[in-house]
């Protein structure tokens, strides 16, 4: 499904600074998952789901949800493997690389996966 951005120049903007928070709270949630840092995981899953779709928090089977559920019950263990599977990777290096950052030459359209 697509969804059309209005605005190619603030919504750009807007789209990349949102791309850049986004990225910034997994680096530090990555980081503070490979540290056993409950309490940092905990505070950078929140600013990630600040920026998160309503739908991948309030299903439960979503990745996301479940990796907030772990988190919130205390669960370090269960959080950093739902995290490592979300990644796609077993070590979770190089987290943010693996996008693009979005610019206003991609287009006018955004696309979310439900």
């Amino acid at each position: 499904m697509a969804w059309k951005v209005s605005g190619a120049g603030a919504g750009g903007a807007a789209t990349s600074a949102a791309w850049q928070q986004r990225q910034q709270s997994m680096q530090a949630l990555m980081q503070a998952l490979k540290s056993n840092d409950l309490g940092a995981a905990q505070n950078a899953f929140g600013a990630l789901s600040a920026n998160a779709s309503p739908q991948a928090l309030s299903q439960s089977h979503s990745p996301l949800a479940q990796l907030g559920q772990a988190l919130q019950s205390g669960n370090l263990g269960l959080a950093q493997s739902l995290f490592s599977g979300m990644r796609g990777t077993s070590t979770g290096s190089a987290a943010a690389s693996t996008l693009p950052k979005p610019t206003d030459t991609m287009g006018n359209f955004v696309n979310y996966r439900v």
